[in-house]
């Protein structure tokens, strides 16, 4: 299925009081489980990144009056920029430049066990921090770790780097000498650039899980967590008044030549998340 046509996802574009946002939620499944939790009109939409350093960085690009409540460690107070974030990357983008108000759930309702943030935590604190017009609220699910099959080994990457600079000899020596090999290697298909990094020792640790767990399994986790999500995500809505659409920043590969997701992909399996206006309260 190809994806012309598709209205790019329009965020700052769009009338609502309040965003939802599921990390690395795609739009086939999210079509497929919505209607057990939630009401409303849904349409499928493009997203201006498959990651979300790269969404975050092609969506907001300028000052927003937002509150910005976060699961997600890329969205921080804290001040560090993307670049800080994501080897290779010089990108000047940060949070607290971009929105009027950030919210670090990822500090406050970091699960240390699970390395992640529980959804029913996130919501909490989203209905503690309400007094701003236009909010947005990022979960992390149903991104890995996945809670439903208690992922405890998983380490989330951007977290990791917020507390931890130091990185591989490897790693380092990789990203000094990237602009000599990376027009190459990202002309390589992605397939074959995970089996590249495979065998340096970098590669996507999704891989192993669904050669571990099965594919089936890893897509039955996926799934589940999202559900946990839009539980959530219901909950959530009964506390709010006022317009409310549940979007996503980038999908995810579950197995289409890949796991997971990378800056630069254009997959729809990537790039085509859910737009859903939700009913709006009787009064």
């Amino acid at each position: 299925m190809t994806s012309e046509g598709l209205e790019m996802q329009p965020v700052n574009e769009a009338d609502w009081d309040y965003l939802i946002v599921l990390d690395a939620c795609r739009y086939d499944i999210f079509e497929q489980e919505y209607e057990d939790f939630l009401e409303g009109e849904l349409k499928k939409v493009r997203s201006r990144g498959s990651a979300t350093p790269e969404w975050l960085k092609n969506t907001f690009t300028g000052r927003y009056s937002y509150n910005y409540i976060s699961a997600n460690p890329y969205i921080n107070g804290e001040g560090l920029t993307l670049g800080d974030l994501v080897s290779g990357e010089d990108w000047s983008w940060k949070a607290p430049e971009q929105f009027q108000n950030v919210v670090d759930s990822w500090i406050k309702d970091w699960d240390d066990e699970l390395n992640t943030v529980r959804p029913e935590d996130l919501t909490d604190t989203a209905l503690e921090n309400l007094e701003y017009s236009k909010t947005v609220i990022h979960y992390i699910q149903p991104h890995r770790p996945f809670i439903s099959m208690n992922e405890k080994n998983f380490e989330w990457a951007p977290k990791n780097k917020l507390e931890d600079e130091e990185e591989t000899v490897l790693r380092k020596a990789l990203d000094a000498t990237r602009p000599v090999w990376d027009p190459v290697f990202s002309s390589i298909p992605y397939t074959f650039q995970a089996k590249i990094k495979g065998a340096l020792g970098l590669g996507n640790d999704y891989e192993k899980l669904a050669r571990e767990k099965g594919e089936e399994k890893v897509k039955e986790y996926y799934r589940k967590d999202l559900r946990l999500a839009l539980e959530e995500v219901k909950r959530l809505i009964e506390g709010l008044d006022g317009k409310v659409v549940v979007t996503a920043d980038h999908g995810e590969l579950l197995g289409e030549g890949g796991w997971g997701h990378y800056i630069g992909g254009n997959e729809d399996e990537l790039l085509n998340v859910p737009w859903l206006e939700v009913r709006e309260k009787e009064a």
